[in-house]
């Protein structure tokens, strides 16, 4: 029942939650009814005015919060005394990380698995807020992304640089022209796909100011508006390669517009990582290490 209202909890309501849980509505609501009356309390507000957690409802979230963890500090503490890596790892990696330059992760998983055979591995594909968002909440152990603002609370890990550059598609009317024949003014008079979790001026000053009538949260949402031949916006090298060897974008002025971008790992700050937790990190940074150098 806690299991069911932290999903509740998380989703923002029953609805939402249905998908997650793969139960009926109904049930759902049986669950937390049943819940509620354990514990002797309210734990949420739900009906035509929406869903909402009372007050109580935010205290037991976060309980139930701790006492997953403890429970799966538990089950690694056991595990480990046995000489075996057992219990749950939950990792959160930016989007469209499937590139040539994504290959570390898979060498990662190959030799992370190879060393924790019953170890179940939980693998979310989010936005960078989003993931520093499930590792705050305790929602995932590890977060592995390009986060341009470090918040506080987290702590970050450098694994490796990747540089992005800024694209035009087949069709814009920037596609066909000469190099020597683009500057910063025809830029400037373009419209850019604008990135929904982060600043672009703060990120990329030579184009924060650019006219910008789309917004994408990920970054497969920009690859798609560049497509289209209206808009501009920047994308991971390696992601773009695609399109560019395929004669369908092309990368603007890369010599005033490429930056560096750093892959970082993340962790929530005064959480000691579990050993299966800490066991995947430092497979993860010995095998960026080469990239780092």
């Amino acid at each position: 029942m806690l299991a069911v209202f932290m999903t509740v909890a998380e989703c923002g309501g029953f609805a939402a939650a249905q998908v997650a849980l793969n139960v009926g509505q109904s049930t759902i609501s049986r669950q937390i009814g049943d819940l509620e009356r354990r514990l002797g309390m309210r734990l949420c507000q739900r009906g035509r005015v929406g869903f909402h957690l009372t007050d109580k409802g935010r205290v037991v979230y976060e309980a139930c919060q701790h006492l997953a963890t403890a429970l799966e500090g538990f089950r690694a503490t056991v595990g480990a005394l046995r000489g075996e890596l057992v219990g749950d790892l939950s990792i959160a990696v930016i989007d469209n990380w499937a590139t040539k330059r994504g290959y570390p992760l898979a060498d990662v998983l190959r030799a992370f698995r190879a060393r924790a055979r019953q170890v179940h591995i939980h693998f979310h594909t989010l936005a960078p807020d989003e993931i520093e968002r499930a590792v705050l909440e305790n929602r995932v152990n590890l977060g592995i992304g390009i986060f341009h603002q470090h918040r506080p609370g987290l702590v970050y890990q450098a694994l490796y640089d990747d540089p992005v550059e800024l694209y035009c598609g087949a069709g814009h009317a920037l596609f066909d022209r000469a190099p020597c024949d683009l500057d910063r003014n025809d830029v400037q008079a373009a419209d850019l796909a604008h990135r929904a979790y982060l600043s672009e001026r703060q990120v990329a000053p030579l184009t924060g100011d650019l006219p910008s009538t789309a917004t994408a949260r990920q970054i497969e949402g920009v690859a798609f508006l560049i497509l289209s031949g209206w808009h501009i916006g920047y994308l991971p090298v390696g992601y773009a390669e695609r399109w560019v060897e395929s004669g369908r974008m092309r990368s603007i002025l890369p010599a005033t517009y490429r930056l560096s971008t750093k892959f970082e790992l993340v962790t929530r700050r005064g959480v000691a990582l579990t050993l299966v937790s800490q066991t995947f990190a430092d497979i993860l940074q010995e095998t960026t290490r080469p990239l780092r150098s």
